[in-house]
């Protein structure tokens, strides 16, 4: 039996730690990544993994620069890693548009790994929505290099070294996420990840997954405006927290995420939210949660994550829904991060 084929469009820590995950489940993996970038994606690649502190190679990969090279073979999957923010960029939006008209014609389906551009990547691969789907990594991921967390047990700090990715799995082992429509597609990819026997590929109802990826960037929002403190530290700040819990009550109980957000906006609260908080940090360690999370959303996806809620925001007026928690969190949290990051705007 051939093997399935996997395009991976761009080779950042996402794209490494699912790549692996799915080459053990025995997918033939190629990456495209920018003109010229290929001689700094090393092969293999050297992982660390949280779960059992262990390092894991991973060798069966080829990496191409050139979308005329990668349109050369007929995928199964085309996975776009992407960030929301960046993926609307001119240089992501030429090469998507450019995949897109390549694999018209063939059987691959797109795998929207960036949260809040599932209808701008149909728009601009020109692709029906039932070619494209949406999902993300749910597990914590890192490039080494670019960012050196604190160290608790029983992380091993030489083998940690060794790495160029380091991923920790949550709870019952989540490696992806992903909503459940068009449902043939998500139902190969899942087996296929499930493959792996390292992980598990998680698929969700299409409404949870937007309410849920569209949710979660207040509790972001709230721990940058605090500095990224621990939970409980954060759970101290009654201020912070009812603001964050309202704001998340508004984005769930949108028109879009139907009676399932009505639901979960009722029981949304800043005690519940400190439970939530509470519960992914210690599901998170050793890896440090806030400070993961001061790279990564306090930097690396910031901009996304204040797309993601003005779009939220802009949604709920649309439909004569008042958004004032969501309208004063932003209002606080753009002008910070416009001091720390001018190009964020």
């Amino acid at each position: 039996m051939s093997k399935p084929l996997v395009l991976i469009v761009g080779a950042g820590a996402l794209g490494l730690a699912t790549g692996y995950h799915l080459s053990l489940a025995g997918a033939d993996i190629t990456y495209l990544v920018r003109p010229g970038r290929k001689a700094a994606l090393p092969n293999p690649q050297t992982l660390y993994c949280y779960d059992d502190q262990q390092l894991k190679s991973f060798a069966d990969f080829q990496a191409l620069d050139s979308v005329a090279d990668a349109l050369t073979r007929e995928y199964d999957f085309v996975l776009v890693t992407f960030d929301g923010a960046t993926s609307r960029g001119a240089e992501a939006s030429a090469l998507l548009r450019s995949l897109g008209d390549g694999i018209r014609r063939t059987a691959a389906t797109v795998l929207v790994c960036g949260v809040g551009v599932f209808d701008y990547t149909c728009q601009v691969m020109a692709l029906p929505e039932e070619r494209v789907m949406e999902g993300t990594m749910a597990m914590l991921s890192y490039q080494t290099s670019r960012v050196t967390l604190p160290l608790n047990p029983p992380t091993d700090p030489r083998k940690l070294a060794a790495a160029t990715i380091a991923y920790k799995h949550m709870g019952d082992k989540p490696g992806f996420m992903i909503a459940d429509k068009p449902s043939q597609p998500v139902r190969k990819f899942a087996d296929l990840y499930n493959s792996c026997g390292a992980s598990k590929c998680n698929v969700v109802n299409s409404t949870v997954y937007k309410m849920f990826t569209s949710s979660i960037f207040p509790i972001m929002a709230i721990f940058d405006l605090a500095g990224w403190p621990d939970a409980a530290t954060l759970a101290k700040d009654r201020t912070l927290m009812s603001l964050g819990a309202k704001a998340m009550a508004e984005i769930m109980s949108l028109p879009e995420h139907g009676w399932r957000g009505k639901l979960a906006a009722w029981v949304i609260n800043r005690f519940t939210l400190a439970r939530i908080n509470a519960g992914m940090e210690k599901s998170c360690l050793p890896v440090d949660y806030s400070a993961f999370n001061e790279f990564h959303h306090g930097g690396k996806v910031r901009e996304q994550d204040i797309l993601v809620m003005r779009n939220s925001a802009q949604s709920g007026r649309s439909q004569g829904k008042a958004m004032p928690a969501l309208d004063q969190l932003l209002d606080r949290y753009e002008p910070h991060c416009s001091r720390d990051e001018p190009g964020v705007r």
